[in-house]
C-alpha cells in the first residue's frame, strides 16, 4: 500500500428544499416627517429602524460535511448563490480541504460507464501505463 490516507470526498453541502410557514425579522427604515417653524415650511425627518416579522413559506435546509447546517429562505438568492445551492454542490477532499476537480469526482454511474468504455484493453503487464508512462 502507498502512503495515501483514505480518499474521503464529500459534497461541499447537501441542500433540501423545505416548505411550511417560517418567520424572519426584517429591518425596515421608517421616516417620521414633522413640519416645523412659524410657517410650517421646514421639515425635520427622523428615521428609525423598525424590526418587522415576516412570514415566508419556502427555504433550503443546507447541511455541511463539517457537521453544521443552516436554513436559508428560498427568496434569499444572493445567499443561495454564495453557498452554491443554485448550481449544486462541488466535491471537497475532507483530508486536504481542497475542492476535487470535476474529472476526479465521478458519480457511481460515470465510474461504471468509464469502466465499460475502457473494456477492450491491450494486454500489457497489469498496470502497464498510467498517462502513457511505463511503470516498472
Amino acid at each position: 500500500m502507498s502512503g495515501h490516507s483514505n480518499v474521503d470526498f464529500k459534497p461541499t453541502f447537501q441542500a433540501e428544499k423545505v416548505t411550511g410557514t417560517f418567520y424572519r425579522t426584517v429591518m425596515h427604515i421608517e421616516e417620521d416627517i414633522r413640519e416645523v417653524g412659524p410657517l410650517k415650511n421646514k421639515q425635520i425627518i427622523a428615521r428609525k429602524i423598525v424590526p418587522k416579522r415576516e412570514e415566508f413559506y419556502e427555504g433550503y435546509m443546507v447541511y455541511f460535511p463539517q457537521g453544521h447546517s443552516m436554513f436559508v429562505a428560498a427568496d434569499d438568492v444572493d445567499q443561495l448563490q454564495r453557498i452554491g445551492v443554485i448550481e449544486g454542490p462541488a466535491l471537497i477532499d475532507m483530508n486536504s480541504g481542497e475542492l476535487v476537480p470535476p474529472h476526479l469526482a465521478l458519480t457511481p454511474k460515470e465510474i461504471v460507464e468509464n469502466r465499460q468504455s475502457n473494456r477492450p484493453r491491450p494486454k500489457q503487464g497489469g498496470l502497464a501505463t498510467l498517462d502513457g508512462e511505463r511503470i516498472e
